[in-house]
């Protein structure tokens, strides 16, 4: 038997040592618990993986903490980035004894998961006395708001990933973006794939005259990214309200775009 005190360390799900893509995984709180950063676990190593992976689903008690219609970019929760640092990884609610928070990702890794090679997700946790169900905890469940993805053609190609937001007050905070470049090229720049525009209800969020000549490299919003401040949207959305990127690649072969935004509550 277990024996327990007031102190709580990581909430770790279900490791997942076989199968394919989707992966469902899940973990179960032992006691009342503050849920702060979230990672992911796994064997990923960008150049040859599935960087355009996306988080598909995520809910706490049966109540999803994705703000938007889309998936969100699962490169946001490695192990190796600046958000845990940032505190913009934290996912802020409680959770209570015998609750369970659930993530789907359609994460394809380079070998299948294994017992030496497994996939799942941890929480690093505090202990509460105080627990605020999903149903009371308002904007603070609109953790994501994932955009999706979408292939840009090769040699100067466009394409928009575009998600509707499924509630009111949605304030968008960080925006993450990510690429995976068709039979993994790695040598392939980042910085040959170009976002022209980010616009909300067909208003424009970029700030140069013409942002659709005065482009910015997606490797400014990769998670690798050292702006702690300048990549906070800080824009609320509505209900039904229709959230566009387009993306440019320059690069020579077709590419993989994901994109979407931490929320931030109000």
């Amino acid at each position: 038997m277990i024996q327990r005190n007031a102190q709580a360390f990581y909430l770790s799900s279900n490791q997942i040592t076989a199968g394919v893509a989707p992966f469902n995984m899940t973990a179960t709180a032992a006691l009342p618990l503050l849920l702060d950063s979230m990672f992911f676990t796994g064997t990923f190593d960008p150049a040859l993986t599935d960087s355009g992976a996306l988080i598909t689903a995520l809910t706490l008690s049966g109540q999803s903490l994705l703000a938007f219609d889309q998936g969100f970019p699962l490169t946001a929760f490695l192990t190796n980035n600046n958000y845990a640092m940032e505190g913009i990884n934290a996912i802020g609610l409680t959770i209570d004894t015998n609750q369970v928070i659930a993530l789907t990702t359609d994460f394809v890794p380079l070998a299948a998961p294994s017992v030496v090679d497994p996939i799942g997700f941890s929480i690093s946790t505090s202990p509460t006395d105080i627990v605020i169900s999903p149903n009371a905890s308002g904007s603070m469940l609109n953790f994501l708001a994932g955009m999706g993805r979408v292939v840009v053609p090769a040699a100067g190609g466009l394409a928009t990933l575009q998600a509707v937001c499924l509630r009111d007050s949605v304030f968008l905070g960080r925006l993450v973006m990510d690429c995976q470049f068709a039979a993994a090229a790695p040598s392939i720049n980042p910085n040959q794939i170009q976002i022209r525009s980010i616009r909300v209800d067909g208003i424009e969020l970029m700030s140069s005259i013409n942002p659709n000549v005065d482009t910015t490299p997606l490797s400014v919003f990769q998670p690798n990214s050292n702006d702690k401040n300048g990549l906070q949207i800080n824009y609320n959305c509505s209900q039904n309200s229709i959230i566009q990127i387009d993306v440019v690649n320059n690069a020579a072969g077709a590419v993989s775009v994901n994109a979407g935004f931490f929320c931030k509550p109000m």
